[in-house]
């Protein structure tokens, strides 16, 4: 596989991941992982590491994306700061745990979880109903903290960031579409960014490839973290535009199938 498709590869991944990432309050990682996962297995990397360098990989480059989808949903005043504020002690705690997690389970097994999780997120994400007013109402801190710190170690137990988990769980407290996307967007960067850190110092030493720093691919963070970055701001503009409850119904049939070939593949 030459190094032109290869980075090509890497433009498409970023562009797509940005946008949805943008549109639908995630951080880009169900798109970013199974396509990783699929080029380094192509570029023949160590077998062992292939999944946990997707993860790592991937959140990395989401770190742009996300960082340009809070700026861009805070210009539009999406962003709930104050219940962003309560979540993020959660994530913190949660993001080093399921980093640790990860780094002691088999690259296969994650592929299987990360096959699943697909499945079970498509199925969320093709029932879900949009809400579009109401008054939020937040159950008591603890337990939110406890709902988070979940989150936060299954995202980086996969390298997803937390969006995915996040919206719905917003949504579920009447919290308007929106401003659920775009307080997701924020507890997402928060989550990259700590995953991002963990994979690092867990990593290294491990891969000695050219390119990489710990299980980092150097060229791929940096191509599809770059494009990511400057295509979210179409992914926010698109949320006032379009409806995302119609992407979401589209989304979740490419999660299905994309979790499917994890699993038996």
């Amino acid at each position: 596989m030459s190094i032109a498709i290869i980075y090509i590869a890497y433009l498409v991944i970023g562009a797509i991941a940005g946008v949805l990432g943008g549109l639908l309050g995630i951080g880009g990682g169900i798109i970013t992982v199974p396509c990783l996962l699929y080029v380094f297995h192509l570029m023949k990397f160590p077998q062992p590491y292939i999944m946990h360098m997707a993860i790592a990989t991937s959140l990395a480059a989401m770190v742009f994306n996300t960082a340009a989808a809070t700026w861009a949903h805070n210009r539009r005043g999406n962003v709930l700061w104050n219940v962003f504020k309560k979540m993020v002690p959660g994530f913190v705690i949660g993001s080093i745990i399921g980093a640790i997690i990860a780094i002691w389970l088999s690259g296969v097994f994650l592929e299987i979880i990360f096959g699943i999780f697909l499945c079970v997120l498509a199925y969320i994400f093709f029932r879900k109903k949009a809400v579009k007013f109401g008054t939020h109402k937040l159950p008591p801190s603890p337990i939110l903290s406890l709902y988070c710190c979940g989150i936060g170690a299954f995202a980086n137990l996969l390298g997803i960031g937390g969006g995915t988990m996040v919206v719905p769980l917003l949504t579920s407290f009447k919290v308007v579409d929106r401003n659920a996307i775009g307080t997701s967007a924020a507890s997402t960067l928060v989550t990259t960014i700590l995953g991002t850190i963990s994979y690092l110092i867990f990593g290294w030493g491990d891969i000695r490839a050219s390119g990489t720093i710990g299980l980092i691919d150097l060229p791929a963070f940096l191509i599809i973290g770059i494009v990511a970055f400057f295509c979210a701001p179409f992914g926010v503009k698109l949320t006032h535009e379009i409806s995302p409850e119609k992407v979401r119904k589209i989304f979740a049939i490419v999660l299905a199938l994309t979790g499917l070939s994890l699993i038996f593949l």
